[in-house]
């Protein structure tokens, strides 16, 4: 039974890798950036044959594993065990709420326009990160 157990666990363990994975491809499009596996196993320092085993049986190292949410920018826990999904959390801030509120009582025009120059502040970030990864 035991074993039965690991094979559901990794199963579900792969279909959130996956979803995941998918996550982050939508998010770096919406960027205008391309994201592939082979981008992800060249930042976690693995081979692509790796990040597709993962990904198709579930079956990852824990230090690995956090790493990789990092990576995909969504959270151990839910990673590990399906639950407090970061792309389902509730505003639970007042600050956030707050945020929340004003943004929607811009209009679509300036909505649109507060959101590119996020994206655009997202990716100065993001190539700040990569230069320093490229120093090493």
């Amino acid at each position: 039974m035991e074993k039965d157990d690991e094979k559901m666990t990794n199963h579900a363990l792969s279909l959130r890798l996956k979803q995941a994975f998918e996550r982050k491809v939508q998010k770096e499009a919406e960027a205008g950036r391309k994201y592939t596996k082979a981008i992800l196993a060249l930042r976690m320092g693995e081979s692509r044959q790796g990040i597709h085993q993962w990904m198709r049986l579930g079956s990852i190292d824990k230090w690995k594993l956090l790493k990789l949410s990092k990576e995909l920018e969504t959270s151990f826990e839910w990673l590990l065990t399906g639950r407090y999904d970061v792309e389902k959390v509730a505003l639970t801030t007042p600050r956030v709420k707050a945020l929340v509120e004003m943004f929607q009582q811009l209009s679509p025009e300036d909505q649109e326009i507060i959101y590119q120059q996020m994206l655009e502040l997202d990716r100065r970030k993001r190539e700040k990160i990569d230069a320093l990864f490229n120093l090493k």
